[in-house]
């Protein structure tokens, strides 16, 4: 496309620049006597292209003394498509128990993600291009490395789609889902996984008109958002880091970026100093040979896919940038002139995302390769970032805004969609995500701010002091766990007055006496016999619902028949008194709502519907049930909820064991549910602080506990109530 037709265009540098011969390639750094060498390189390939003469020189081959042109004319007669990963086969036959490990992390990675909608029904061919990648690092001990490209930079268009330009919920929740890929991954290999985020903010940000300290200022807020939360198995790298990751392929141009940028957190002066230089050097080092982005967009499917998705966003993007849609003269451009000019960013950005992937494989081609956008999954996984309730791939947070619904989803969508339905609700100053219009949120004079927790529930906090709970609106507590569970009242006073405490279970609902009488005192009482009750222990525990055991007999209106049948609590009321030592002791809650959002295929609701399952308990709760409905209607909402007790035997417990068998479906669903229900985008690993109160649904969630320090004062008091 000519500029002279688009003007505005001239500045986005689409034609990459010749070598001029009489001058370094790296003219910012001409300080570095390194450089005489190829000088003198570059005169001698006469009118090659900046990246054609870098690559060639690059190349292993060049160590034999071979010319670089001859080099780089046999390898474009040789090459394979620019997106095709080249993985190094296993030195030896692989150890049948390490493959078994291999082929759940892969579940787990393929789990995290959804292919391109043709590609759903056929194999995932990533699987066997990363299942050596895994097997090497399984034999050498060591985590799984993934790199993923993202979180360049919020889009442009900070009034009709995304709240500003640091980062909101949307990237609060997208670090915990990678931070849960990589917890899933220990559960099944000791090592666990890590995710490297390699940050493309300088690779498109000037054609997006956004500035590089824009984009600095937004990697720094992710850094720092990643160490509050503790996700420490995610790592950040800068478009400088992987240009000092060719060093190790002792690339003559790298060591000389490395003389400059020896430190990968180099302060943000440097940072602005070098933004553009950087990115002109990726550019012409790692652009694939002869590589033409509407070639790449006709041929390969990844890249057509990547391709629509960039007209998509670009065009909301770009809405308010008035000068791409003037032409030379200034006169405005006709709608059809304007496509042309989102199309032509869209496809320097795919050129520019062809040079970057190229340096992700050259440097971290060890690497398992994930990707946000929509893929057909052969040579990387897809992730999807924050799922979404239709099923459909959710927009990446830094194209969308957040918006809470009433259930507790989260969705992506542009802001200006959400202002009529929803508050737009700030952190810290500042604009945050948007929340479903509710008078649940009303509590009058008390006031009160509400933190929504990944992958659910929900801390309120009052904002002005430690006022008592003895104001605290039960019933509206109560409406908002039914879909939020569990609800967290935190920074509370006389929360461990149990005269109070019952007062509002009373006000909560209709109090469930036990035997026992009211309140369940939950702590350690030190018995380890096999009749002694592993609730009052300090053993981890099963995944299950409250009531299992508690039955009243229901008369059937048209026959008289009088049954008994299950009639477990409505709601479970906890306050805490002492806590477990820090790391142990937590609650775990898994929502039913989100445990059918991530079952995948041959399962499905309408199977799950028609189960029938069966338990056999010894010890304390000696009992045998049988043909249990595995799934059940809410009282209030009538979604779908799972009634599960977790397989729990000998080797997990001195006290009560439960064995546990389907009826009329194959067994392997035991371990399906059982492995879906601990999910880290499912289960919140609930940690208390003394004074804690917590309202749980016990029909729209299970809980467990993981066990804690023998002799440990942690203490939790326990209501029922309907």
């Amino acid at each position: 496309m000519s500029t002279s037709v688009y003007p505005s265009l001239s500045a986005l540098n689409f034609e990459t620049p010749k070598v001029n011969p009489g001058a370094s390639p790296l003219g910012y750094l001409s300080d570095a006597g390194k450089i005489d060498a190829l000088i003198a390189r570059v005169q001698a390939l006469e009118d090659w292209t900046f990246e054609a003469w870098t690559q060639a020189l690059s190349h292993p081959k060049l160590s034999s003394g071979r010319n670089a042109k001859d080099v780089a004319v046999q390898d474009q007669k040789t090459s394979t498509s620019s997106t095709e990963t080249l993985v190094a086969p296993v030195s030896k036959p692989a150890n049948p128990e390490h493959l078994a490990v291999g082929s759940k992390i892969l579940d787990i990675i393929e789990s995290y993600g959804i292919s391109e909608k043709s590609n759903q029904s056929e194999p995932c061919k990533a699987r066997a291009t990363f299942l050596p990648t895994i097997l090497e690092r399984i034999n050498n001990g060591v985590p799984i490395q993934m790199i993923l490209p993202a979180f360049p930079f919020k889009s442009p268009n900070r009034k009709g789609k995304v709240l500003g330009a640091l980062p909101d919920l949307g990237e609060e929740i997208a670090l915990a889902c990678l931070q849960g890929l990589c917890d899933s991954i220990r559960q099944v290999y000791q090592h666990g996984g890590e995710i490297t985020i390699a940050s493309d903010g300088l690779v498109y940000n000037d054609l997006l008109r956004v500035s590089d300290d824009d984009v600095w200022s937004y990697g720094e807020a992710l850094r720092q958002m990643a160490r509050e939360k503790k996700h420490a198995n995610i790592k950040f790298m800068r478009l400088s880091d992987l240009l000092d990751g060719d060093i190790s392929h002792h690339n003559p141009i790298a060591l000389i970026h490395s003389a400059h940028f020896k430190n990968s957190e180099h302060d943000r002066a440097t940072y602005l100093t070098h933004a553009s230089c950087q990115r002109r050097e990726l550019v012409a080092r790692f652009t694939p040979f002869g590589f033409d982005a509407k070639k790449a967009i006709k041929d390969n499917k990844d890249t057509c896919l990547t391709y629509r998705g960039y007209l998509r966003f670009l065009k909301k993007d770009l809405q308010n940038m008035e000068e791409l849609k003037l032409g030379q003269d200034g006169s405005p451009l006709s709608a059809n002139k304007h496509a042309k000019v989102i199309e032509a960013i869209a496809q320097a950005m795919i050129s520019r995302g062809a040079a970057f992937a190229a340096a992700i494989q050259k440097t971290h081609g060890d690497y398992v390769r994930l990707s946000i956008h929509p893929t057909t999954a052969v040579t990387k996984f897809p992730v999807q970032l924050i799922a979404q309730k239709s099923g459909n791939f959710g927009q990446t947070p830094w194209h969308s805004s957040i918006a809470v619904g009433l259930d507790g989803s989260f969705t992506t969508g542009h802001s200006e969609d959400f202002h009529s339905t929803h508050d737009l609700i700030y952190r810290d100053g500042r604009p945050y995500y948007f929340r479903e219009k509710s008078e649940l949120y009303n509590w009058g004079d008390l006031k009160v701010e509400f933190e929504h927790l990944y992958p659910c529930g929900l801390v309120i906090r009052p904002t002005n002091g430690h006022p008592s709970v003895r104001d605290v609106p039960m019933k509206k507590i109560q409406q908002l766990s039914i879909d939020m569970s569990p609800i967290v009242l935190r920074g509370f006073s006389e929360t461990l007055d149990e005269a109070l405490y019952t007062e509002k279970a009373h006000e909560a609902g209709k109090i469930l006496p036990w035997t026992f009488g009211i309140i369940q005192k939950v702590k350690d009482a030190g018995v380890n016999t096999k009749m002694g009750n592993n609730v009052t222990s300090n053993e981890g525990m099963p995944m299950h619902f409250d009531g299992m055991f508690k039955f009243e007999e229901k008369t059937d209106p048209t026959t008289g028949e009088i049954t008994n049948v299950q009639a477990p609590p409505g709601y479970q009321f906890f306050t805490a008194l002492a806590t477990a030592p820090e790391g142990t002791g937590y609650t775990l809650f898994a929502s039913a709502r989100l445990f059918f959002q991530y079952l995948r295929a041959p399962y499905n609701l309408e199977r799950f519907e028609k189960i029938k399952w069966n338990m056999d308990n010894d010890g304390f709760w000696d009992a045998k049930l049988k043909d249990l409905p595995l799934i059940v209607r809410h009282p209030v909402t009538n979604e779908p909820c799972i009634r599960w007790h977790e397989p729990w035997d000998e080797t997990k417990t001195k006290f009560s064991t439960c064995k546990v068998t389907l009826s009329n479906d194959d067994q392997e669903i035991v371990d399906v549910i059982t492995e879906l229900l601990y999910d880290y985008r499912v289960c919140l690993r609930f940690s208390w602080n003394v004074g804690d109160w917590v309202v749980s649904d016990n029909t729209s969630m299970l809980h467990t506990r993981t066990g804690y320090t023998s002799n440990c004062a942690r203490e939790l008091w326990r209501i029922h109530f309907d």
